[in-house]
């Protein structure tokens, strides 16, 4: 069947990572899925001008909480130790601290480690001193 709709140029194929079978955006992970929340509801458009009068401008929409993104909730923080953690997750903790999803105290508690560890990975964030994050700290 897939064959079939190829060959009449009706199939459309999502891009596949290379190191796997799911499609690339699936691959690079949650965004946009139901685990990362979702952003407010739109606004409904304008109308139309009639007789060449100028059309009403749209409604705005109801956004999400001002402030926040996609996967940076307390429940999105990897749950591996904190030995496990990778640049990359230590920098989803320090979005997720600092979109207010998490406290210090609360990722303290998670990956056992104090308060000032949680701080100093926020500041080398903000600072873009990336080897303090490649540490083991």
């Amino acid at each position: 069947m897939a064959a079939a709709a190829a060959a009449a140029g009706t199939a459309r194929a999502l891009p596949v990572h290379p190191s796997s079978s799911l499609p690339a955006s699936a691959a690079f992970g949650p965004l946009g899925s139901p685990e990362c929340g979702s952003g407010g509801e739109g606004g409904r458009g304008g109308d139309g001008g009639q007789d060449g009068s100028p059309g009403r401008p749209g409604e705005p929409g109801k956004p999400g909480k001002p402030g926040t993104h996609e996967c940076t909730r307390y429940s999105d923080l990897p749950d591996k130790p904190r030995a496990k953690l990778t640049v990359a997750d230590k920098v989803r903790v320090v979005l997720v601290l600092m979109n207010e999803g998490a406290t210090e105290a609360q990722i303290a508690e998670k990956y056992k480690m104090s308060p000032d560890t949680v701080r100093l990975w926020k500041e080398a964030y903000l600072k873009r001193d990336w080897p303090v994050l490649m540490n083991d700290s």
